[in-house]
């Protein structure tokens, strides 16, 4: 029995914990949720509801059962945890793929998973495509471009915007409100652009994806348009992502790619 230790209470990581302490996986078991010392009460009530242990120390986490983790509570967290948890023995599942747009950080992530002998599992998150891309990338020469089109209350907070004199309240057509790198992407949309860090990964590039960012008033889902084009094709991906149920700010199929991830690990046939 495989056990999983979750980081993050929140709609992303209760998903996922809730899956896993109802059996979902076969041959995997929760072992321990962890989240922030002012979020005690709530883990402990969790921890009573999932039959599982808790903790405010994520590091912790490996000590008491989890030989994976799944960090799900943003790209801070990510940074502080993934590299510790390495090293004290666990595999690591990423969510916030955006912290790897620091390249000291991926430095800190290898080494550690070097020298525990540790892996390190980004999922899909909200797109597909990633193993056609990931097997283009064999033959050389490839070009990655992701479109995402959101309505423009899910964009309001970025720090892009910050100061812009654009009026995302009373947009009357969609616009174009960002085109450039998947570097510039992460940084001016924090809470939106994971998938372009971890379509980068990917190609091995922060530079090599380009990103454009639709502010569409129409909108009513999430969607991402991934094309690749290489020299053994071209590849067109599009995903239009449904929230999360319980929380709408949240992409549904996010979390059901940690758990597929999962699966696979737990797996002796691996597809893809």
């Amino acid at each position: 029995m495989t056990g999983v230790g979750v980081i993050g209470t929140g709609a992303l990581g209760h998903g996922i914990a809730s899956r896993l302490a109802a059996g979902a996986i076969p041959g995997v078991t929760l072992a321990a949720v962890a989240g922030r010392p002012e979020s005690e009460a709530r883990l402990q009530a969790f921890a009573r509801q999932w039959r599982c242990q808790a903790t405010t120390r994520p590091s912790d986490l490996p000590g008491m059962g989890a030989r994976l983790v799944v960090e799900a509570a943003g790209v801070e967290a990510a940074r502080e945890y993934a590299p510790p948890l390495l090293t004290a023995g666990a595999d690591v599942i990423l969510m916030s793929t955006g912290a790897l747009a620091s390249r000291q950080f991926v430095l800190d992530l290898e080494h550690a998973a070097v020298a525990a002998g540790r892996r390190v599992y980004l999922p899909s998150g909200s797109i597909a495509g990633l193993d056609g891309l990931l097997a283009a990338m064999e033959g050389g020469d490839v070009e990655v471009a992701i479109t995402t089109r959101k309505h423009p209350l899910a964009l309001r907070e970025a720090p892009y915007l910050a100061g812009s004199d654009l009026d995302l309240d009373h947009l009357h057509e969609a616009i174009v409100i960002f085109d450039g790198s998947a570097q510039d992407a992460i940084a001016g949309f924090p809470s939106n652009m994971n998938v372009a860090i971890t379509l980068a990964t990917a190609a091995g590039d922060l530079d090599r994806v380009k990103v454009r960012i639709v502010a569409d008033p129409a909108a009513t889902l999430t969607v991402h348009q991934v094309k690749v084009k290489a020299k053994s094709g071209t590849m067109t991906v599009e995903l239009v992502n449904r929230p999360s149920p319980t929380n709408p700010r949240s992409s549904w199929l996010a979390g059901l790619s940690a758990l597929a991830t999962i699966r696979r690990i737990a797996s002796s046939l691996h597809v893809g």
